[in-house]
């Protein structure tokens, strides 16, 4: 058990590390803002598997070279609050990695959906394969989350907090494989599955009732509007 909760408490302390870039790092916030653009754009475009890796793997390398910026910016100005060519030199560095991973990001973005939007005409979008639909929610839904639960100042990501990030994800799979399946059965088994993990979460006393109620509305209202707006 205290393995667990110390993996548990890794996880919580990068995940308020990423908060605290999102919170104080306006560059960062630029390129979220994009990154979202980006991804709900190729939900129309019927990319690839390798079109989707190369396009995941670009903007994940520009939010990790503003990350490690930031955490160089921070370091410098603990060691010293005077100017300092060497302490300049540095944070200019960092910069320099950021700017790379930028133009290598838009220039991959741009060679992918040039040409996907050159296929469609650049107003018919493509319908979307149900899998990449379903990884768009879910990244969605636990991006919400999080976002709600820094809204509230808690830092204690993956345990407790408003609202329940257990039952958001789990109500969001129930509504993936409702579309997917396409089978009332199916889909009653994974609503029960749902409902027993919202129902532990109470249990074990880690969320209140109204706590897993919205985490509930997040997954399954946020999951149904992105399937129907793709289908």
């Amino acid at each position: 058990m205290q393995f667990f909760y110390g993996i548990t408490d890794s996880f919580n302390y990068a995940i308020a590390g990423v908060i605290h870039g999102l919170k104080t790092q306006r560059n960062m916030q630029i390129h979220v803002i994009a990154a979202v653009i980006v991804l709900i754009a190729s939900l129309f475009l019927n990319l690839t598997r390798l079109e989707l890796v190369a396009l995941f793997f670009a903007i994940s390398l520009v939010l990790i070279s503003e990350m490690f910026n930031t955490a160089v910016e921070t370091m410098v100005d603990l060691i010293t609050d005077s100017h300092h060519p060497l302490a300049g030199t540095a944070k200019d560095i960092g910069a320099g990695a950021v700017l790379i991973a930028t133009v290598n990001a838009l220039a991959i973005g741009y060679l992918i959906l040039y040409q996907r939007f050159s296929m469609n005409n650049g107003f018919l979008p493509a319908t979307p394969p149900a899998i990449h639909i379903t990884f768009a929610s879910l990244a969605l839904v636990i991006i919400m989350v999080i976002a709600i639960k820094a809204g509230y100042g808690w830092h204690a990501f993956l345990r407790g907090g408003m609202p329940s990030g257990h039952t958001a994800v789990a109500s969001s799979i129930w509504v993936s494989t409702t579309f997917i399946s396409q089978d009332i059965i199916v889909s009653l088994l994974v609503f029960v599955i749902a409902v027993l993990i919202a129902h532990s979460r109470i249990r074990a006393r880690i969320h209140t009732l109204i706590e897993v109620l919205v985490g509930a509305f997040i997954g399954s209202g946020m999951t149904l509007i992105i399937f129907l707006m793709c289908r």
